[in-house]
């Protein structure tokens, strides 16, 4: 009876047409009536889903004589179809832009993700999301630059040379390619300050520097605000002037801009201009930076420059503050963000990131304090709890973009897994007492191998502690025996010296051994255990 219903699908439930057309043959309902087990089954409503399967199983036997049991059987296969099912022309219209979507990713990568990032303009969590999609691919996303570029996010790419394939280079297979942040995605510049930078370079040519711009960009539509961000962000790096001197230098700039236009205007010259040549642009090759090294003696901090990126772009663009907690964090953390959620019910987790978006209330019940928040990794966000019980002993740690480590369980309830948090501190002060031991993988036949172990043994008698040090050598066959080191030797270990040694070329890899989680009795629990 229901070969005909599935014979294009295989014998499998796929099309919520189907299931209409399954209880049409097996159970005689009419068009009106098959859509309405379709309508229950969709919204999975169990009071509904329990008549009909009773209408169901009558009319199988009244129409087709099937028994009960076998009736029942297949009303248990449609209404398992309803976890997956989608009506025929959804499923056939999304096939078709999966096919083109995946065509154009797959053959035109830097323009395809370009277009992903600017249809989330202003959405900072899809944005970060496609960001580590872009990281992925192996695609560079660049923060914003003035000669590059354009209002949205903007595909970049080198010149290809004659012995490049043209279309290859097109399709952004060629060494370079990059995206560019959009200048109107910068918090506070906006789309006719983007669009009237674009028109004077459009027009005049890419800008030679920072006075450069201010000179020749509309007043009217570029202000202190514009110039504090887009400096703030690097989009003026390309001179090689340093972030901070550049801001610093603002008011001084826009006040000489204003002077200069003025006496342009009235018809007034120096002196030196009789004599003075025109200064010629110097060229900006798209896709490169200027040749002129980054003044790095008076700038913005790296936490600066990341806190400014994240606060006007919605994502860090020059480093991730995770990155000085790399291989650390991931030793820590006991599961993957995404898979939280799927763990058993009682499951205790522990989580390194970075908190944000914070809000802080009063619980209904008896007006105690509680916060909700985002703790961020480098590839995905999550949000979390963080009730009475637990924010007042350790409410006091969260902070907007605090590193920290967070301890909890999972909790399966009717409703669906939630999470609940237990405990946070600093992951700084988290870092030694949860390192159990660390096994450097060292090349012994490289020439600076000397050079690390005497770093070792410098880092290990100035940070002495608990944390037990072993050597391993990995040799061509990929054996890698280990020797333990004197149990004098052990570290006090931090984020700052192990990424130091972590960096030596004569370092191939590390292994991280951690303390098994531990999470402090929930008094509740032990009241019922015992």
């Amino acid at each position: 009876l229901l070969e005909e219903v599935c014979r294009e699908t295989y014998g499998i439930m796929v099309y919520q047409e189907q299931v209409m057309e399954a209880a049409k043959v097996i159970a005689g309902y009419t068009l009106g009536g098959a859509d309405m087990l379709r309508r229950a089954m969709g919204k999975k409503d169990a009071d509904a889903m329990a008549k009909e399967r009773v209408k169901f199983v009558a009319g199988a036997k009244r129409v087709n004589n099937i028994e009960e049991k076998i009736a029942n059987s297949i009303f248990d296969i449609l209404n398992k179809f309803a976890g997956y099912g989608f009506n025929k022309s959804h499923s056939a219209a999304y096939a078709v832009l999966s096919y083109q979507t995946g065509y154009l990713k797959a053959n035109y990568p830097v323009q395809f993700m370009a277009a992903m990032l600017s249809s989330e303009l202003g959405n900072s969590e899809k944005v970060s999301h496609f960001v580590a999609e872009c990281e992925a691919m192996g695609l560079q996303v660049l923060g914003p630059d003035v000669n590059e570029s354009r209002e949205n996010f903007t595909p970049v790419f080198k010149k290809a040379t004659s012995d490049q394939d043209g279309d290859s280079a097109a399709r952004g297979a060629s060494m370079g390619a990059a995206i560019r942040f959009g200048l109107a995605g910068v918090k506070g510049v906006g789309e006719l300050a983007a669009q009237k930078i674009i028109e004077e370079r459009d027009k005049n040519g890419p800008f030679r520097d920072f006075d450069d711009f201010i000179s020749r960009v509309d007043g009217r539509a570029i202000n202190k605000r514009v110039l504090e961000h887009l400096t703030k962000t690097g989009a003026f790096d390309f001179s090689g002037a340093s972030r901070k001197k550049l801001f610093d230098n603002i008011d001084a700039a826009m006040s000489n801009a204003t002077s200069t236009a003025r006496d342009k205007a009235a018809g007034q010259h120096s002196f030196l201009d009789m004599f003075a040549e025109e200064k010629p642009a110097t060229p900006v090759v798209t896709g490169t930076r200027s040749n002129a090294s980054h003044d790095t003696t008076d700038d913005f901090t790296s936490h600066e420059r990341l806190q400014f990126e994240k606060e006007l772009l919605g994502f860090y663009v020059t480093g991730h503050p995770m990155n000085a907690y790399e291989a650390l964090a991931d030793a820590l953390n006991t599961f993957a963000v995404g898979a939280l959620l799927s763990q058993p019910d009682r499951t205790e987790f522990r989580l390194c990131g970075i908190v944000s978006n914070i809000a802080k209330r009063l619980s209904k019940k008896d007006n105690r304090p509680w916060a909700s928040f985002t703790l961020a990794t480098k590839t995905a966000s999550v949000p979390l709890n963080m009730f009475a019980d637990a924010y007042a002993v350790h409410g006091a740690i969260l902070a907007e973009n605090a590193v920290v480590i967070v301890q909890g369980t999972i909790i399966l309830g009717t409703e669906g897994p939630r999470i609940n948090l237990k405990e946070a501190f600093s992951l700084d002060g988290q870092i030694a007492g949860n390192v159990r031991k660390v096994i450097w993988l060292v090349k012994p036949d490289h020439p600076d191998l000397p050079g690390f172990l005497r770093q070792l043994r410098e880092t290990l008698d100035k940070q002495s502690g608990d944390t037990r040090v072993e050597m391993a050598f990995v040799f061509e066959d990929h054996a890698a025996p280990y020797a333990e080191l004197s149990t004098a030797l052990t570290w006090k270990i931090n984020a700052a010296s192990f990424q130091r040694l972590r960096s030596h070329s004569a370092v191939v890899g590390v292994q991280l051994e951690t303390r098994r989680l531990e999470l402090k009795p929930d008094r509740r629990w032990s009241k019922k255990s015992a």
